[in-house]
């Protein structure tokens, strides 16, 4: 049988060539409605009332300490930036820096903190309510570092509660800038990862012990000592650990006897071990009453700090100083390496009084 003329393999040729342009313009089409949409920007989450403040010199980051099971719970902190993903990573979007707040004028910020530790080597393979105990109260010492230098190129410096008892009671002056750096409980890491790198930076933080965190061997007398020999503030945080008002609906607050007898046994012990009484406590768990305000004014606090948030204190609301947020994901985008966004832009949004928790909390 005779085969094709030229003619009609050319033409043959031709609509094949046209048929595998059309097919190759359908898939580009298809990969194109199907390739997932670049995350948009959002603009800041919930601002609390406002706050704003800083200092140090700037120094090397410190290394990571071991891990440490809690003996006791730490204070409640509600309210993350980002729900942790199983491996410890957050995929959080960054509020745009083109929508945050001005910080009002005299704002001082009170960053609030627990605890400065890389998580352990295991901390992949661990159960995710393993993970959540751990890291929830948790800054990874890469941020934290990173968050210090922030503030000394900033030009905040860091100050205490008392110096804020003593602008409002005296006149003195405060910085242009201020700062006030808390940490919540006690944990051996005060010492062997905080303090240094304070320290390298010329800054200064408020640590509120509570006694559970001695008995419980998460810090010793020793090593508050040293924290207060360098400078830092010692606040109390209750004898035991327990929230002492606000206790949810239906539930009672304590006793003023119990609140008496946890606000003052932990300003007699800490006095009696540093040689000198704490002026600021934070009440465990945030929760406070106008009874136990005013037994902890008697009991001789000049401020206390709450955990509602903002960045603008005021002494009608000196024994319910609010604070700024920091969380364990904020900037952080896997906690096990410590690998973080450098422009931090969760840490400064938290600056400008953004908050870590929703309009309606």
């Amino acid at each position: 049988m005779p085969g094709p003329s030229r003619e009609a393999s050319r033409r043959l040729t031709g609509t094949l060539a046209v048929t595998w342009i059309v097919v190759l313009v359908l898939l580009a089409a298809a990969c194109t409605a199907h390739r997932p949409a670049a995350p948009s920007g959002s603009g800041p989450v919930a601002l609390a009332s406002a706050s704003a403040a800083g200092s140090g010199a700037a120094g090397s980051r410190a290394g990571s300490s071991s891990a440490a099971s809690p003996s006791h719970p730490a204070s409640p902190s509600p309210g993350f930036t980002t729900a942790p993903s199983p491996l410890g990573s957050s995929p959080s979007v960054a509020p745009d820096p083109a929508n945050l707040p001005a910080i009002p004028p005299g704002a001082v910020p009170i960053l609030y903190y627990h605890r400065v530790q890389a998580p352990p080597v295991a901390y992949g393979s661990w159960s995710k309510a393993r993970k959540a105990t751990f890291i929830d109260y948790d800054v990874v010492p890469s941020a934290f570092a990173a968050q210090l230098d922030w503030l000394f190129d900033h030009g905040y410096t860091t100050v205490l509660p008392r110096d804020l008892a003593a602008y409002w009671d005296h006149g003195v002056a405060l910085p242009a800038r201020p700062v006030i750096l808390t940490f919540d409980d006690g944990w051996h890491d005060w010492v062997g990862t905080v303090l240094p790198m304070l320290q390298a930076r010329g800054m200064i933080a408020e640590f509120y012990v509570t006694l559970d965190a001695i008995s419980d061997g998460n810090i010793s007398w020793p090593e508050v000592q040293t924290l207060a020999a360098a400078g830092n503030g010692i606040g109390a945080h209750d004898v035991h650990h327990v929230q002492l008002a606000e206790l949810g609906q239906g539930r009672p607050d304590e006793s003023p006897a119990t609140m008496w007898a946890e606000i003052v046994g932990a300003r007699q012990a800490i006095g009696q071990h540093i040689g000198i009484y704490p002026d600021s406590m934070a009440y465990v768990g945030g929760g406070f009453s106008p009874a136990l305000e005013a037994l902890v004014q008697e009991a001789g606090y000049t401020t206390a700090r709450a955990i509602r948030r903002g960045i603008v204190q005021g002494i009608a609301l000196r024994y319910q100083l609010h604070v700024v947020r920091i969380g364990p994901y904020d900037d952080v985008s896997d906690v096990l390496t410590g690998r973080i966004d450098p422009s931090l832009p969760i840490f400064v949004a938290r600056i400008h009084g953004v908050s870590d928790q929703h309009p309606s909390n």
